[in-house]
């Protein structure tokens, strides 16, 4: 992937080579040299197989300030989005992808390009949107292998004809394969990375609130009063996240419902907004959150919510935890909650 670096210096006619002294303690990958202006500019580079999702990058800073002491810091990977990408540059990374989108600042050079119209392989240009879409891809993140069109439109709250165009739409990106005439794999991974880069937020209504009580207290009163409401719940964040893969203890709450009604009857002390709030109640306008759930506790929700939800909260130690649910996800996620038992951290807001 060099070589694409090198190509996009070349189109802006700065010579750059890659250095041969790459330091013994290999804080990066490879050493980038350009001349500009008869001064050298050094970039320390660092190679991914894939792109960090805008959610990890906050978690890359120690790993730029390690490249930082050698040159510019210098992130290369074979597709990067517009959200990376600008995630990235907030962050302070350079950084090019092979399909010639980059952003790249430093001492005498500023280069910027987007490329949004050229095909790549196995990454999708823009995945099928809308709660039923969700809920399908939600599904083959958890299942990778689904049987039977009718059971996933029905699983899903779709027709079985919009079934077949998200599949169809999925299989093109090379996010899924088809491997009989109803049955369907996918590359839970890859598709799992698309979905984060993809989804934006569950959007609706949020409402805001302080409670002395802890995090797994305030859930049980808030589906207490739902219950006697006959309201649908669902709990994500950091409590669903400890009864997933204990790594943090939980801070703050977060719950989803489908009634209105829920928030104006809690006992809890209304927040101004969420950054005077450890509760929030959410009336999501994608239904998925509230349909697709964790296999064993339907009180939990789906895993790929529960990392959004994470990566939204933000701090370091939730962007550990939303890393250990997604390997739970995808390594041994199909036990019940807590069954890969790991260190409690201290927690950050």
């Amino acid at each position: 992937m060099l070589m694409n670096v090198k190509r996009l210096f070349d189109s802006v006619a700065i010579e750059a080579m890659v250095s041969s002294d790459l330091p013994a303690d290999q804080l990066a990958d490879a050493l980038l040299d350009a001349e500009v202006d008869d001064k050298l500019v050094r970039f320390a580079v660092q190679v991914k197989s894939r792109a960090p999702y805008p959610g990890e990058i906050p978690r890359l800073e120690p790993l730029r300030n390690r490249l930082v002491t050698v040159g510019v810091p210098l992130l290369v990977a074979p597709l990067i989005s517009e959200a990376a990408g600008r995630a990235l540059t907030e962050a302070q990374w350079s950084w090019v992808d092979s399909q010639g989108n980059a952003d790249v600042r430093a001492s005498g050079i500023r280069i910027s390009c987007r490329v949004p119209s050229r095909p790549v392989s196995r990454t999708p240009r823009g995945l099928p949107r809308g709660s039923g879409s969700w809920s399908i891809m939600r599904s083959l993140i958890s299942d990778g292998v689904m049987e039977g069109e009718a059971e996933l439109a029905e699983r899903a709250g779709v027709s079985q004809p919009r079934v077949s165009q998200v599949l169809t739409a999925l299989s093109t990106a090379g996010l899924v394969e088809r491997r009989g005439r109803s049955t369907w794999a996918a590359d839970r991974p890859v598709l799992l990375d698309a979905f984060l880069n993809s989804y934006a937020d569950a959007r609706g209504i949020a409402s805001w609130f302080y409670s002395l009580d802890s995090p797994n207290q305030a859930c049980e009163q808030i589906a207490a009063v739902g219950e006697s409401l006959h309201a649908d719940t669902v709990i994500s964040g950091d409590v669903a996240a400890d009864r997933l893969v204990p790594w943090r203890v939980p801070t703050h709450t977060t719950v989803y419902t489908n009634d209105h009604r829920l928030a104006t009857q809690l006992e809890l002390t209304p927040a101004q907004g969420p950054d005077d709030a450890n509760v929030e109640l959410i009336v999501p306008a994608d239904q998925s959150i509230l349909r697709i759930r964790h296999e064993e506790d339907a009180a939990l929700a789906h895993p790929t919510q529960v990392i959004v939800d994470l990566q939204r909260l933000g701090g370091a130690d939730r962007h550990e935890a939303a890393e250990k649910v997604r390997e739970w996800l995808l390594g041994a996620g199909q036990g019940s909650p807590g069954d890969a038992v790991r260190p409690r951290r201290r927690c950050d807001r």
